[in-house]
Order: structure tokens, then C-alpha cells, then sequence
């Protein structure tokens, strides 16, 4: 009697025999984006903010768009060899077009080539990333050991002066009485310039914030971009003008944002409608110079080095870890420097007393 037995869905094979798989074979099965994904959970959880995570989008983004014109193949992390990034860096530099799939962009902003600084963001978030594979052991050697560097150019920062920042301030103070709109955004225009505030950092400021007994203000931590919190002075001006919008933001009906820079629905500040308004206003001010609202800062700072050269001060309220950060103001204070040269120089007039005669010729 013949037996019965069942039939296999599969054929059978012999048990595949257990061994260390390659990080290899791991990375042929795992595509470059697959691995993004994973790298960008892993710093979602290390609790970066939606900038900082957004500029590792745009870095894998570009390293596709950038790896498409050269091969078909699905891009892999092993595909970034040192070759890959020094090839990729000059694409950036000389091939790269900007905006060139975005529709509401006008032709004339989409010009080729990113600036250095752009350039250098994309190689350090592409470190960043690189590291990451290495620790989890995804890569077995780093292609940046033996990359030769990308030289950036400084930048060259054009501040404002005195006088413009006290033009801009003229026109501010000629539209302040014309309607809320105006008046909110003077009080904006002295708080950036009195607090030296990043835009984002006054837009997120609340009435909670403001110490009423010391006149000052709270930047706190979770809006502070170096997430360290500091108390910033304000002068009285500064301050009796804050008082006033609060007391303006009185005549909102119905709930508002808990802040004190409102839109006129009641909700915060958009940052480009604020560059656009400040915009007009500096062009009436009769400003050439490229406006942007991070240029009042920089130009506030090198005013505050020029007249103190006090730069652990600086450095606190402007919310610097690094003081290397805050040096770039003495650069661009050249007054003070041309001042601190004449005065303690190895011929300047403090050293005049050190000298054993008078600097008077023989006759």
C-alpha cells in the first residue's frame, strides 16, 4: 500500500548554514534613500528641529539629483567614494542649477552654481551622515580620509551703517502713526535692532517674557536657535514701545496667539511678509546695500564692537556658544581695529612714554 504524503508549497533545500553576512552584500539590498530614512528617525529622535532636518532632505535630494547624471543605477551609500564627493562638490560649484524645477521661481533667480557657504553647509551635512554609516557599520572606511577639502572663500559682509540704520528708523518712525500694521512693525524694527534678535526669535516672543520690574526680556531656550535660554537689556525707548503695541494688541477680538508681534488676524508674524514691509521701508531709506532682515544684526553687533570692543558681552547677547562665532564682528569693525592700532600699537600714543627721547629732530 502506497503511502500518502503531503505536497511541499516549496521545494525543499538544505538549511543555509550560518555566517557573518558583509556590510557589502547588507548595502546592496538597502538603497541610499532607504538608509536616509533610517539616518533621519535616528535624528528625529536626537530631537532636531524641522530646519536642521530639512537640510539632510535637501542634501539627498541634491546627491540624487547630482548621481543621475552620471549613472541609471539606484544611488547606494557605497557609491560615495572620495572620487564621488570631489565630483559632486564641483557639480555644486559650476553645474548645479538652482530652482531649476521650481515653477514659482522666475528665470532670472535660477543662475548656476551654489555660493561657497551653501557648498560647505551640504559637504558637513554630508559628514554628518557619512559618520553615522560608520558607527553603524554600514560603510567600512570613511571617503573623507582622503579627500583633499573644498577652499571657501570668506564672505564678505556688507553692514550698515550708523546713519542707514538711523534713516531706516526715520521712515519707520514717519509711518508709526498711519495704522497698527505700521506701528507693530516699528516696534519690531527697535527690538531687532535694540536686542540684536534673530527674526524668529522676536516673532516667538511673548508678553510672559518681558520682566517688567528689570526691562528685559527672556529668550527662551526652545526658541533660541543655540537652545540655551538669555535675558536680553532693553533700553527705555525700546521697552515703553513694547508696552504700547501690548497695549494695542488689547483691541483684538476674540482669542490670540500668545504673542506680541501679531499679524492682524491675531496669529504670528510671517518672516517674509516682515522682510518684504522692512524691504520698502529701507528703500525709502535710501539703502543700496542688499537687504535682509539677519543684515540688522550684523550690523547692530559691528556697531556694539565698534563702540565697546567688549566681545564676551557681545557674545552673550547675541546667544553664541563659540566665541570664535562673535570674532567675525572685529573684522568687520575696521574702525575699532584702526583705533585699538594708534592707540596700542607698537608706535601708537600709548607707547609714546615708553620711548627714551622726544620724537623731535635735532636741529
Amino acid at each position: 500500500m502506497s503511502s500518502f504524503n503531503y505536497f511541499d508549497e516549496k521545494p525543499r533545500v538544505n538549511k543555509r548554514q550560518p555566517h557573518k553576512r558583509k556590510d557589502e552584500k547588507i548595502l546592496k539590498k538597502d538603497s541610499a534613500k532607504v538608509v536616509f530614512e533610517k539616518f533621519l528617525e535616528f535624528k528625529s529622535k536626537q530631537n532636531l528641529r524641522p530646519p536642521s532636518l530639512n537640510k539632510f532632505v535637501a542634501l539627498f535630494k541634491n546627491l540624487e539629483a547630482f548621481h543621475e547624471t552620471r549613472s541609471k543605477a539606484t544611488l547606494h551609500v557605497t557609491h560615495i567614494t572620495t572620487e564621488f564627493i570631489s565630483d559632486y562638490v564641483y557639480w555644486l560649484k559650476h553645474e548645479y542649477i538652482k530652482f531649476e524645477n521650481n515653477n514659482n521661481v522666475p528665470e532670472r533667480v535660477k543662475t548656476i552654481g551654489l555660493a561657497d557657504a551653501s557648498i560647505a553647509t551640504r559637504i558637513r551635512s554630508l559628514k554628518t551622515f557619512i559618520n553615522w554609516c560608520l558607527r553603524k557599520k554600514l560603510i567600512q572606511s570613511n571617503p573623507f580620509d582622503n579627500w583633499e577639502g573644498f577652499k571657501q572663500n570668506s564672505t564678505e559682509i556688507d553692514v550698515l551703517t550708523r546713519g542707514e540704520l538711523n534713516n531706516l528708523l526715520k521712515v519707520a518712525k514717519f509711518y508709526s502713526n498711519k495704522s497698527f500694521k505700521y506701528f507693530r512693525d516699528t516696534v519690531l524694527l527697535h527690538l531687532l535692532i535694540d536686542g540684536m534678535l534673530r527674526i524668529t526669535e522676536a516673532l516667538l516672543l511673548s508678553p510672559d517674557d518681558i520682566d517688567r520690574v528689570n526691562k528685559t526680556i527672556l529668550i527662551r531656550s526652545v526658541n533660541a536657535k543655540s537652545r540655551k535660554s538669555r535675558i536680553i537689556p532693553l533700553s527705555n525707548k525700546t521697552y515703553r514701545l513694547l508696552n504700547q503695541l501690548l497695549d494695542e494688541n488689547e483691541a483684538f477680538e476674540g482669542e490670540t496667539d500668545n504673542l506680541v508681534f501679531l499679524s492682524l488676524s491675531g496669529r504670528m508674524l510671517n518672516k517674509n511678509n516682515v522682510l518684504r514691509d522692512l524691504k520698502k521701508w529701507a528703500k525709502e531709506a535710501g539703502i543700496k546695500k542688499r537687504f535682509y532682515l539677519h543684515l540688522i544684526r550684523h550690523s547692530v553687533a559691528t556697531e556694539y564692537l565698534r563702540s565697546s570692543g567688549d566681545v564676551e558681552s557681545l557674545r552673550k547677547i547675541l546667544g553664541h556658544a563659540d566665541l570664535r562665532t562673535v570674532l567675525i564682528y572685529s573684522h568687520l569693525a575696521d574702525s575699532t581695529i584702526k583705533e585699538k592700532h594708534h592707540n596700542h600699537g607698537f608706535f601708537g600714543s600709548e607707547n609714546l612714554i615708553q620711548r627714551k627721547r622726544s620724537n623731535k629732530r635735532k636741529k
